[in-house]
């Protein structure tokens, strides 16, 4: 019966053990460089942020939430994969020639499958960043005129004079036209 630091010894000094230790290492280093990536973001969208100072405090909410959760989202998924691979590859998986073509194969199907979906997500996040107009005001997007009822990353949704909910994807608006800021201003 060999003694518990025997064990301990053969056990450390195996590949398996080597091999765990970099993993843990590898996933140590991508939650850093996580962390550290979104807290340059959340300072580099501060200014973007105090935009909508007035507004109703749900409404600031949700369009926070979207504004740092996108790229907060983006960034861990694509730091999350890079580190998977590594992992992987540190114990022996060939990414490239296994994971490679499958990757590219996920990547075509989503940009022909969500196409529409990834340019409505765009322009809602940067209609969002700018803050041309909010939840409440008076609003021509296109030909459609209503009041902002929600502004989501995929659409926004319009409350007709005569009570109609109207979406309006975001890749569908051109012109925008403020009917509120313009009373405010002047």
């Amino acid at each position: 019966m060999e003694s518990f630091f025997a064990f301990f010894r053969r056990i450390w000094m195996s590949g398996l053990m080597n091999q765990l230790v970099r993993a843990v290492l590898i996933a140590l280093v991508f939650e850093l460089l996580v962390w550290l990536i979104n807290r340059w973001v959340r300072r580099r969208l501060g200014p973007v942020l105090v935009r909508d100072v007035g507004a109703d405090p749900s409404a600031r909410v949700r369009r926070r939430r979207i504004l740092l959760g996108a790229p907060t989202v983006l960034v861990r998924t694509v730091l999350y994969l890079v580190a998977l691979l590594m992992v992987l590859r540190v114990f022996g998986l060939n990414t490239r020639a296994e994971l490679l073509p499958l990757g590219l194969a996920l990547v075509a199907l989503g940009l022909v499958a969500g196409n529409a979906a990834l340019r409505d997500a765009l322009s809602g996040y940067l209609l969002l960043c700018d803050h041309i107009y909010a939840e409440g005001d008076e609003v021509v997007l296109g030909d459609v005129l209503g009041i902002v009822d929600r502004i989501t990353l995929r659409a926004t949704r319009l409350r007709t004079a005569d009570g109609e909910l109207i979406s309006v994807p975001h890749r569908q608006i051109g012109v925008v036209v403020n009917r509120s800021r313009g009373k405010e201003q002047g």
